[in-house]
């Protein structure tokens, strides 16, 4: 029972339709002359199946009131029938449905009155017939507006407990090294100071010609061949040798600076030439510094900052004359 109580809003469809359907048929039906029991017939069909859906609609409305929490008074006050609240769409809604049930049983006995084969169904059947399906149409449309009306003004879920949600945790962002693809301090040779006026040929570095440029507080000291100070910073800029003189061809950079840790060298070489990269190991572009392996060398030789002045070269090419 209770699923049949359930489909009330499914059952009240097939009466609505005979309301919208039966005109058409009945008004069909008031020819006279020969072929008209055919519409005899889809007259008397929709009647029988609007009644038929009727009644059952009507039932299981009146089963369904429970579950709706409404109660339909044996006694209401008439004032109810004017109102627009859920008490009075109910009763306009069941009495609409109430009168339709007792005209659509007075519509189908004047469809079924005997007739003759060239009659039309008459105009009791019409009038009867029409003012059916009117009370059929209101009831439906009655019915939808209380359903309607109920979904609107019910209460509203109660909305979830807010959920706690921590805040995140900011994570310190990590310093990029500004450094990580070229030595951009060394690369800015040019505003240090310069110590050597002329290329020299230095065998220790490959045998290329040689500039050295030391940052200002830290000339002194180089050329003097003394310890150099903390966050002092010498850079050789290099050119490979050709025919005896500087090419070219730009070479490496050679950088030195003084840390708190200890010497700390780099070698950039952007763009090695082809008959060079044998020397890397094939390598188009190199820079290594820190504790790269490839330093080794180097380390050697600069172990405590500066190599030993004694080993510095002093072979500059010669100067043309003519």
């Amino acid at each position: 029972m209770d699923w049949f109580a359930a489909q009330h809003a499914l059952l009240s469809h097939l009466p609505v339709a005979t309301g919208l359907l039966l005109p058409w048929a009945l008004l069909a039906a008031q020819r006279p002359g020969r072929g008209i029991r055919a519409w005899w017939t889809v007259s008397r069909y929709l009647s029988w199946v609007g009644l038929s859906g009727l009644l059952t609609a009507l039932l299981s409305g009146f089963l369904s009131l429970s579950g709706l929490g409404l109660v339909l008074a044996h006694r209401i006050p008439l004032r109810l029938l004017g109102g627009a609240g859920p008490e009075s769409l109910l009763l306009r809604h069941a009495l609409l449905g109430s009168a339709s049930l007792l005209l659509g049983g007075a519509a189908l006995w004047a469809m079924t009155r005997p007739r003759k084969e060239h009659q039309s169904l008459g105009l009791r059947a019409l009038i009867l017939g029409l003012l059916w399906s009117a009370f059929l149409v209101l009831t439906g449309d009655c019915g939808h507006s209380l359903a309607h009306l109920r979904t609107r003004t019910s209460a509203p879920p109660a909305p979830p407990p807010p959920v706690s949600v921590a805040p995140p945790v900011r994570v310190p962002p990590v310093p990029q090294d500004p450094e990580a693809q070229a030595p951009l301090r060394a690369l800015d040779y040019a505003a240090l100071q310069p110590v050597h006026p002329d290329p020299v040929k230095s065998l220790a570095h490959g045998g290329r010609w040689i500039r050295a440029w030391v940052s200002p507080e830290a000339a002194e000291a180089y050329r003097a061949g003394d310890t150099l100070p903390r966050g002092a910073l010498v850079v050789l800029s290099s050119q490979e040798d050709r025919w005896g003189r500087p090419g070219p061809e730009v070479g490496p950079l050679y950088a030195l600076e003084i840390q708190a840790a200890g010497p700390a060298l780099t070698f950039y070489w952007p763009r090695v030439p082809i008959e060079r990269r044998r020397e890397v190991a094939g390598a188009t572009r190199v820079y290594w510094r820190g504790g790269d392996a490839q330093l080794e060398g180097c380390r050697t030789c600069h172990a405590t900052g500066l190599a030993d002045p004694a080993k510095r070269s002093r072979w500059r090419p010669a100067r043309r004359t003519d």
